[in-house]
């Protein structure tokens, strides 16, 4: 998800969320907000690398009757 320092943004659309700033395909955009909020999070993991999560709409969100946890 991200972008080297020198790389073109030109024809993209800023997306912000949780602090973090992204650069998205504005069609793309349009399609994944159908869904529900874009969410973007970067999350470090026990065994060592960290990274970003791209995630739509809210956790759990049409589960239903299921637990989500």
């Amino acid at each position: 998800m991200g972008l080297a320092l020198d790389e073109s943004v030109d024809g993209l659309e800023q997306l912000q969320s949780n602090g973090i700033s992204a650069w998205i395909d504005p069609g793309l955009k349009e399609f994944l907000t159908q869904y529900g909020e874009i969410n973007v999070d970067y999350v470090e993991r026990d065994f060592g690398q960290g990274g970003y999560i791209v995630s739509i709409g809210k956790p759990g969100a049409g589960c239903g009757d299921c637990s989500c946890s």
